[in-house]
This record gives C-alpha cells, structure tokens and sequence, in this order.
C-alpha cells in the first residue's frame, strides 16, 4: 500500500501542515494549509522513495534487537561476569549486523527510478484517455446487414453486406444555446492528455513500447 508512504512523506516535507488526503493518489490530497506550499507529486515521490530506503537501512537494528538479551539477562551478566564480557557478547552482535547508513548515489538512483516510474504511470493514463472516443463524434461500426445484388464475371448473386452506422451516437455539440459541458470537458481532458504525452520523456515511452 502506498498510502501510509504517502502520509510519512508529507509529515516529512511539511511537518504541521494542515491537508487531508484520499486514497493513495497525489489527486486526493487537499490542501488546507495557508502558510506551507503544497509539495509537489515530484516531491512526494521522492521523499518516499527515501523513506523506504532509510527503511530497508534500519533492518539492522531490527535484527541486533532480535538477538541482544532482555535487559535483566545483561544486568545479571554484568554483575556476574563483569562489564568487559557484557561488552564483548554485545558487540559480537553489533559486528553481525554493523550499522548500514545511506549512500548518496543509490539514494538519488532511487529517487530517479520512483520519478520515472510516476511519469510512466501519467502517461499510460494519457495514452489510454485518448483511446477513449470523442463524445461529439460518437462510435460508428456495423449496425446491421442487408442483401445486395453482386455481380461477377456475368452471374449475378445475392449477397450481404455490413450496414456502417453510429454504435454510439454523437453528443449535442449544444445544449440551450451553449457548447454542451460534457464535451467541453472531453476536449480538456484530451487536451490535457496530449500534452503529458508531449512531454513524457522518450525514454519513458520506449519502457511502455518495450
């Protein structure tokens, strides 16, 4: 699930800011805040992809936890065996498990990757909105069949033949005397998915076609 990355994110970009968020997409987030800008997708992409890493780092203190003893055992082991040996069994288990910590490259590697990926996912969003039909021009396809007189080479036959017409048809260009609203928002959404096509990067487009 995406959505707790998503609210760790914003925590982590804008600590105090007011937004409210729906689902895990960065087009239900909200926000309410008058004093910190809203970050931007790019942004939250990023931080979450940071967040997961620095995740995938701490594992090591998840794992020295799981063998160090409980903390009555290192006490009863210290007033028995002296603090020297309690030293020595603790740090066997610190060097199992040494400390990991962020590399700067792979961190931006991970970032560059989770961006990529946001842009192929906008423009496989795009790419399937303009397959969508235009509703002021409606669908047409075979509606029927009728009987036509065919002739070849002299000889005449009846034969049938497709019937083209408007599966579905066409919206009003108008409604009361105004462009009708709903084909006024196909054309911006379609307006709008071109331009994310034009501006998606070509190598984000040849991973699609791949």
């Amino acid at each position: 699930m995406r959505e707790p990355y998503i609210v760790s994110a914003l925590l982590a970009l804008k600590p105090g800011a007011e937004w409210t968020a729906r689902g895990d997409n960065y087009s239900g987030l909200e926000w309410l805040d008058k004093s910190q800008t809203k970050p931007t997708e790019q942004e939250i992409e990023e931080k979450i992809a940071e967040i997961k890493y620095q995740e995938e780092i701490n594992v090591y203190q998840e794992k020295r936890k799981l063998e160090y003893p409980d903390w009555g055992d290192q006490l009863d082991q210290i007033y028995h065996s002296g603090i020297d040996i309690w030293k020595s069994d603790i740090k066997k288990i610190k060097d199992k498990y040494p400390k990991q910590t962020m590399d700067a490259t792979e961190l931006q590697k991970r970032k560059d990757a989770a961006v990529f990926e946001m842009k192929k996912r906008y423009y496989e969003a795009a790419v399937a909105r303009l397959a969508q039909y235009e509703l002021s021009a409606g669908v047409k396809g075979v509606i029927g069949t009728e009987k036509i007189w065919k002739v070849t080479d002299g000889a005449g036959v009846y034969v049938d033949q497709d019937v083209i017409g408007y599966v579905i048809e066409p919206l009003p260009i108008e409604v009361d005397g105004e462009r009708n609203p709903l084909i006024v928002q196909d054309e911006a959404e379609r307006v709008a998915a071109q331009e994310v096509i034009s501006n998606t990067p070509q190598a984000v487009i040849d991973s699609v076609s791949s």
